[in-house]
């Protein structure tokens, strides 16, 4: 049987994937359901769910088996900003957020701080827009490298460039 109830309690440990269930209706509440999720084999999808979060559950007659299919949206709990039919995504409850929006080719994450681990390569223009001092109408942008920053196709490296000055080539640039 299908019931609607709100998550109480979330597991740990041993009984992490799991959560309690409060029926409203016959205040009951459940033993250890699992949550759901769209892999859990080799390919694996965590998504948190919070305490109070309102889910559909199919049960046995006796309430005694079954599982949580899946967390309802309510008037209270309503979907993010940018969701639309053509986006996918997270919003986490700090506001970070990552969604892809099909109709716009476009990937977005908001986010304090973005780590990638390993290689990445862009194809494609690359604009940097923080902004770090204002002086007048210019604005600065700032990038920082550990390492030597080459234009590769023009075989310029950044810390042996020089530029012609009255008095000679420039020296190599000073940190």
């Amino acid at each position: 049987m299908l019931r609607v109830g709100r998550i109480s309690e979330l597991g740990t440990g041993e009984n992490l994937g799991y959560a309690r269930v409060f029926f409203d209706d016959s205040d009951f509440v459940s033993g250890w359901l699992p949550l759901p999720s769209i892999a859990t084999k080799g390919t694996k999808q965590w998504i948190p769910i919070e305490i109070n979060s309102q889910v559909a559950c199919l049960m046995d007659d006796l309430c005694e088996q079954g599982g949580i299919v899946m967390v309802l949206w309510s008037a209270t709990d309503t979907p993010p900003t940018w969701a639309s039919p053509d986006t996918m995504g997270v919003q986490f409850k700090d506001g970070t957020a990552v969604y892809y929006d099909a109709s716009a080719k476009e990937l977005t994450v908001n986010c304090k701080k973005l780590k990638i681990t390993g290689d990445v390569d862009i194809i494609g223009n690359v604009t940097v827009s923080k902004d770090v001092a204002v002086v007048g109408e210019v604005t600065a942008k700032e990038v920082t490298a550990d390492e030597e920053v080459t234009a590769k196709n023009k075989g310029i490296k950044l810390t042996a460039h020089k530029h012609p000055t009255p008095v000679g080539p420039s020296g190599t640039p000073i940190p």
